[in-house]
């Protein structure tokens, strides 16, 4: 009888800055030291049996207590932030109660691509069948060495001298053009967040784009939104004083979606693009040509400060003006 086939990967390595990087320190800033157990045990747990995910319940929370000697409560709370602060993935967590991440998937197929079977179910696939090695979110979890078995590796570097994968375009990503509406969705973000802050990200506008379409496109296909909705969303958050400094990248405006459309919500919005409400000028700055000063007229100097305070009023809301007029 053949043995069955194992998922997991048999190690995984720690990178030498782990605590350095900026998810973990804000997991430790929020749940303190204790968190550095918790999360590395997780990963033990994630990469030894299914190999790019484990499922999260009152079980595995026991597990990981009777591992570490930490809490059941305080586990639930690591586990909470890391998925807050995108260590792990919030949307896999809140759909399928598991943990995992494009990272860790990521890692896994390319330590596991001796194996005979590396595959990723599609429900949980993050990385839609591509294995991307530039992921931006690359630097937040372990990274993982290996296959299944460690003497491998003098065989498997010689292997890789000699035979080399070709190169992806892209990453392995689509291509993307002008005519795709989640380009066209990027482009319209870029737009909108350069509208509130010139200065932002003035580089490699097109990889950007790139990307941030991608992350759009799975939005689309993965989380079931409309691209109507999307596009809607990014005219949304762009408008709001709290989001539109959030999101400002297309992976953002995927993992915020759905708390997004929440508040607009709770607003009493009825679609994804915000209402404006209608502003008059102050007081002061109304003219009033037919009701002259006390006095009678004002004098050349008086009407010229009281035209530069209303011009320099205007100026400030100009989109306040247009709806006003």
């Amino acid at each position: 009888m053949a043995r069955p086939v194992k998922k997991g990967l048999e190690y995984f390595s720690i990178d030498v800055d782990m605590l350095h990087r900026m998810k973990v320190r804000k997991i430790m800033l929020s749940c303190g030291p204790q968190s550095i157990a918790v999360l590395v045990d997780l990963l033990g747990n994630i990469y030894g049996d299914e190999g790019y995910y484990m499922q999260w319940d009152d079980d595995a929370r026991f597990l990981i207590f009777d591992d570490v000697g930490v809490k059941e409560a305080a586990v639930q709370e690591i586990v909470t932030k890391a998925a807050q602060v995108g260590f792990f993935d919030q949307g896999m967590l809140d759909k399928y109660s598991i943990l995992t991440s494009s990272g860790i998937q990521k890692r896994y197929q390319m330590a596991a691509r001796k194996k005979k079977d590396s595959t990723i179910n599609p429900e949980y696939d993050l990385l839609d069948g591509v294995i991307d090695t530039d992921n931006e979110v690359s630097d937040a979890e372990t990274p993982v060495s290996g296959a299944d078995n460690p003497q491998s590796k003098a065989k498997e570097s010689k292997v890789n001298k000699s035979k080399k994968e070709p190169k992806r375009p892209h990453s392995g990503k689509p291509k993307y053009g002008p005519d795709d509406p989640p380009y066209q969705i990027a482009q319209h973000l870029l737009k909108a967040i350069r509208d509130n802050d010139p200065e932002f990200s003035p580089k490699n506008d097109e990889h950007k784009l790139q990307t941030w379409a991608n992350d759009i496109r799975l939005a689309h296909t993965q989380d079931g939104h409309t691209y109507d909705k999307l596009d809607g969303m990014v005219e949304w958050c762009q408008h709001d004083d709290f989001w539109k400094s959030n999101v400002l990248s297309g992976s953002k405006l995927r993992k915020q979606f759905d708390q997004m459309k929440m508040q607009a919500a709770s607003r009493g919005r009825g679609s994804s693009k915000p209402t404006r409400a209608k502003e008059t000028l102050p007081t002061w700055a109304q003219k009033t040509p037919d009701k002259p000063a006390s006095d009678g007229k004002l004098s050349p100097e008086q009407q010229a400060a009281l035209d530069a305070r209303i011009k320099k009023f205007k100026a400030r809301r100009p989109e306040k003006e247009e709806a006003t007029s």
